[in-house]
């Protein structure tokens, strides 16, 4: 690993900060309304005509579906964030839960479509994220992969790796992938992709396998809790969102037109994970101009008016 340097190549987190343990966690501690990163999330929570309960899910994988069939985004003012005017983020972003003999550690882990909307290219990009406490610490010397450990400013460290970049047509169709496992002193994450329309059709590609070293691990998952937060502040949540091109920039969608899924591997295979916000909470990342809707049992983001709210507590459909 190289020492330690500036990226321009990050998508941080929100700056959280330490919550109270109640009932259950509150999704609008830090989006209340848009701009807010659109498209869809699981909190851990279901939520009945406001009644609502937690659940949790602990797996080592998750995947994204998307398909897109129109995508253009500009912000005249995207520059002033160090990325393109045009560039636009579809994040699956999940949180790896690592239970040791010292306490618990939260780390997060984004595979990152980075679209370049007016030349229609996307780079896969990853970054990891500490969020045990705050500022986020992530040593070079304890974290090993294709990518660099870099500086985001203002004591903070993260992991990142620019992965491979397509040219795509609409429909444009592709899964997010990220495993992970564990040993009693080290974690291992695997970001990938599977292209499925669009551009070069793939199986399941993965360009990038981080080994976090940690001592005295009983126990890591990819969590999803609707009963606590992470030790920042943060959510054990699941997102699958569009946002800005990245530094925490927001984007204006021109044109949309996407239908997204995220699933978990469970004891019988690939499962949808069931309830699903209109809206992440952890992404610095967000979007105007993005209405998320059912249809047919799929949620579809496309161009419209934000409405940050549940989509749907019973999400069934298997699109990967």
């Amino acid at each position: 690993m190289s020492a330690v340097q500036q990226s321009p190549v990050f998508f941080p987190p929100i700056h959280g900060k330490p919550q109270t343990r109640g009932e259950y966690v509150n999704p609008f501690l830090y989006y209340t309304s848009p701009p807010a990163p659109s498209g869809i999330a699981s909190f851990g929570l279901y939520n009945n005509s406001g009644k609502v309960t937690p659940y949790v899910i602990e797996t080592s994988k998750v995947l994204g579906y998307a398909n897109i069939t129109s995508l253009l985004a500009y912000y005249k003012q995207a520059r002033k964030y160090g990325v393109n005017p045009y560039s636009a983020t579809l994040q699956m972003n999940v949180v790896l839960q690592v239970n040791t003999t010292q306490g618990t550690f939260a780390y997060w882990l984004q595979d990152v479509g980075s679209f370049q909307t007016n030349t229609n290219q996307v780079t896969f990009i990853d970054n990891i994220w500490n969020l045990t406490g705050n500022p986020s610490t992530l040593s070079s010397s304890a974290v090993s992969g294709n990518g660099k450990v870099a500086s985001a400013g203002s004591g903070n460290t993260f992991y990142y790796d620019v992965g491979p970049t397509f040219t795509y047509s609409f429909p444009f169709s592709y899964v997010y992938v990220v495993n992970t496992s564990y040993t009693s002193n080290s974690v291992s994450i695997w970001f990938g992709y599977e292209i499925l329309q669009g551009s070069q059709v793939t199986s399941v590609q993965y360009y990038d396998k981080v080994t976090i070293s940690q001592p005295g691990i009983k126990s890591a998952e990819i969590t999803i809790n609707g009963n606590t937060y992470t030790p920042d502040g943060l959510y054990y949540d699941a997102e699958l969102v569009w946002g800005g091109g990245g530094n925490g920039a927001p984007t204006q969608f021109t044109h949309l037109n996407s239908s997204l899924g995220l699933y978990y591997l469970s004891s019988t295979g690939v499962t949808p994970i069931p309830s699903l916000y209109t809206f992440g909470s952890n992404t610095g990342e967000s979007a105007y101009n993005v209405h998320d809707n059912l249809v047919n049992g799929v949620p579809e983001s496309y161009v419209g008016t934000e409405e940050l709210t549940i989509l749907t507590n019973n999400f069934s459909v298997v699109l990967v």
